[in-house]
């Protein structure tokens, strides 16, 4: 009832703006790691889910998709309550439970250790699972998807000349308090640097394809015409926040955070190179050789790039070789714990207790391990089986995705394979780093998965390539 009586487009451009700047808001108090952010950000984007399911129901293009997105959600977080519930025998709860009623006589037994805890953690599954499908309802068209890709390109690209400004003239500050870790490195509006370099990783992907869509815009601009110098204008800040993003991923420090990046560049550069005037319909095919020499040549400048800025990093990698990395000595620990809890996991949320059983005495004494800096085994610690059966149909599914955009898309396809750059640089990392476990960090990526995903399962007709020729606007 409520949608007759508004303008319904001029309703989902609210909401949309809405969503954009909630996502950012979500970045911007330490990634919202804190009690306070972090419920602001999952109450208002639950009621925006809510308020946006109502008024346009499901979407139509990437139906099948929101369809997979909310049966995990659901059975995920329903795994997370089971594993919280007393059990009334002992066939699946968790061993140590026999031994709280053995030494002080607790009654209770459950799958998950930590029940509170478990319970808690079920919200921060549900906000990045909720972010996604609201972003599906939004990005009905590809101006709308451009625009959130705009909107966070953008937002990554101010946070990194704030960052930039804040290393240089206040390094032991962290937004408005005393920094006290990682004093050596960029961290932006994150309390950890590999957080950060994710983060900027993925910003510096994003402000590429703006500055590669506005050059064509202003490209198409003939001479004289009216708004060609505010796009000039728009370009040279373009450009200047795309270098922001860079140096202040450099400046990151962060080894695993600047090679994932450079396995997304080299996914996603080359291949922009060597389309950027594809799709001029009147210029001739290139000859087969020229493509060669530019798709070769991309990768070397990319190589190139990588070998001149990131000396901070391959220094570190060099004097801290990979046997002395703590994350790697508690490997054969948390592998350990994983083997014997693989079928219903320990419970989400439940990995700081869970591993001090198994951390291995030559690793030292000194560091408290409340994350596995490996988002695969510690989602198979907490949920058990169940995570890597969710991990493997997601990926399937993105897979999916991307194929089918790269194969129907023809002017936006360089939003396709931004998608599947941003996450082999997202997945990558995740292997070695706890980037996706960050609330602000992981709903800044699932919107920006939303976009992606809207675009490449988008049609592609005349409308969509007329709107692809506007400038875009946020």
């Amino acid at each position: 009832m409520l949608s007759t009586l508004i303008n319904r487009p001029v309703l989902r451009e609210v909401l949309l703006s809405a969503f954009i700047s909630l996502v950012i808001l979500t970045l911007i108090p330490f990634g919202s790691v804190t009690p306070f952010p972090f419920a602001f950000a999952a109450i208002a984007m639950f009621a925006l889910a809510i308020i946006s399911a109502l008024l346009f129901g499901e979407p139509r293009q990437s139906r099948w998709v929101f369809s997979v997105a909310l049966l995990l959600l659901v059975v995920l977080t329903g795994w997370t309550f089971v594993q919280t519930i007393e059990l009334p025998s002992d066939w699946l709860a968790n061993p140590a439970w026999n031994a709280a009623r053995d030494l002080a006589g607790v009654q209770y037994a459950a799958i998950s250790v930590e029940p509170a805890d478990t319970l808690a953690s079920t919200l921060w599954v549900a906000l990045p699972f909720v972010t996604f499908l609201t972003g599906l309802l939004l990005c009905d068209t590809d101006q709308r998807a451009r625009k959130v890709l705009a909107g966070l390109g953008l937002s990554a690209g101010i946070i990194a000349v704030f960052g930039l400004l804040q290393f240089s003239l206040f390094p032991n500050v962290l937004i408005v308090v005393d920094k006290h870790a990682y004093l050596d490195s960029l961290t932006a509006v994150f309390v950890n640097r590999n957080t950060a370099a994710t983060f900027l990783g993925l910003g510096t992907l994003l402000m590429l394809t703006l500055v590669r869509d506005i050059v064509r815009t202003y490209s198409n601009y003939p001479p004289g015409e009216p708004g060609r110098n505010a796009l000039l204008l728009r370009l040279w800040i373009y450009i200047l926040l795309l270098c922001a993003c860079f140096t202040a991923l450099m400046l990151s420090r962060s080894r695993a955070g600047i090679f994932a990046t450079f396995v997304a560049a080299l996914i996603y550069f080359p291949w922009l190179v060597l389309n950027w005037r594809g799709s001029r319909r009147h210029l001739k095919p290139a000859p087969k050789w020229r493509s060669t020499l530019k798709f070769l040549s991309a990768i070397v400048f990319v190589v190139v790039l990588l070998a001149m800025f990131a000396g901070q990093a391959i220094l570190r990698a060099q004097e801290r070789r990979l046997e002395d990395d703590d994350r790697f000595c508690i490997l054969p620990g948390i592998l350990r714990a994983v083997s014997d809890h693989w079928l219903t996991g320990t419970g989400l949320g439940t990995f700081r207790t869970v591993f001090s059983a198994y951390r291995d005495p030559a690793c030292g004494i000194f560091g408290i391990f409340d994350r596995a800096h490996n988002f695969y085994l510690e989602g198979f610690l907490g949920l058990g089986i169940l995570f890597p059966i969710a991990a493997i149909l997601a990926f399937s599914v993105l897979a999916k995705v991307f194929w089918r955009g790269f194969a129907q898309r023809r002017r936006l396809r360089h939003f396709v394979l931004l998608g599947l750059a941003g996450t082999v640089l997202v997945a990558l990392h995740a292997a070695v780093d706890f980037s996706l476990q960050i609330p602000g960090f992981a709903v800044f990526y699932s919107a920006f998965l939303s976009a992606v995903v809207a675009i490449s399962l988008g049609r592609n007709n005349g409308e969509a390539d007329m709107a692809y020729e506007r400038p875009l606007t946020t």
